[in-house]
């Protein structure tokens, strides 16, 4: 049988000693088990406009900017500080510091700060899937990207489309299709091709419980050539036993559409319904 001297033995020691610690310390610090990670963006959709970190990270004339956060919670929601997220992209260039002194952030541990936040930036000339992971937990999240500096959506009725409803926001009927039509514009008031708008039903609930809930047609889409986008919606199957007037004293149920961006960043205008099912 070989023997090892003990000076060996004590060498291999020292060095596997030094190596665990060396793991400790570079292994990323993971969250529990059934934790979340949540992910979001300010804009979720950019304008792209000509910049100068365009050519410096990206080698490109026109791109945007978005500040990306992800939160890391437990299992029962808490907000969860010093926890390692990992971000990656589908496309553009990922960092923290300021675009003129960029970090490369991507999949490098970034750690939570008290919140359970952990801050990235994504610069991008091109719509971009981010990525955040932490362990098991991850979540991601889509960067749209639009040609034109937009301002604002203006959400209308329309009435004009075949098969449309032309009593306006007057509903009366639980089988009514009710139209809408939302345009995203800049500043000048030029309509933006390619902006996604999600459309929405808000406020539906009146003081006595009564709900008002439809069935969207097309609620994501996106903008066309002329920057608009359309929508439609009829009234659900809990439409009459929830609304109908003789069933609920003569009461009426409320309820507002609104169309805004993906994420929220930028909203529309509010139409109220007059809702009286017969």
């Amino acid at each position: 049988m070989t023997t090892i001297p003990k000076r060996y033995r004590a060498r291999v020691a020292a060095f596997i000693a030094v190596a665990a610690v060396a793991a400790c310390q570079s292994s990323d610090k993971l969250p529990p088990k059934g934790s979340t990670v949540t992910v979001a963006a300010n804009p979720a959709t950019i304008p792209l406009a000509t910049a100068a970190e365009c050519g410096s990270l990206l080698g490109v004339t026109t791109c945007g900017t978005a500040d990306i956060v992800a939160t890391i919670a437990s299992e029962l929601g808490v907000p969860l500080p010093g926890q390692d997220v990992r971000f990656s992209s589908t496309a553009g260039f990922l960092y923290t510091g300021s675009a003129l002194s960029p970090v490369n952030a991507a999949n490098i541990p970034i750690r939570t700060d008290r919140f359970g936040n952990a801050n990235v930036s994504l610069t991008t000339s091109t719509t971009a899937t981010v990525t955040a992971k932490s362990g098991a937990a991850s979540g991601t999240l889509t960067i749209n990207t639009v040609s034109g500096n937009l301002s604002s959506i203006l959400l209308n009725i329309d009435i004009s489309t075949s098969g449309c409803s032309t009593k306006g926001l007057s509903i009366d009927s639980c089988g009514q299709i009710v139209c809408f039509k939302a345009t995203a514009v800049d500043s000048t008031g030029k309509g933006i091709q390619g902006v996604p708008l999600v459309f929405k039903l808000q406020n539906n609930t009146s003081s006595d419980g009564k709900t008002f809930n439809v069935t969207f047609t097309n609620s994501s889409t996106t903008t066309n050539t002329n920057g608009d986008a359309f929508a439609q919606f009829t009234p659900d199957n809990t439409c009459s036993a929830q609304c109908s007037q003789s069933q609920n004293g003569g009461k009426s149920c409320v309820g507002e559409v609104v169309c805004t961006t993906q994420g929220g960043t930028f909203q529309s205008n509010t139409l109220k319904l007059n809702i009286g099912i017969q």
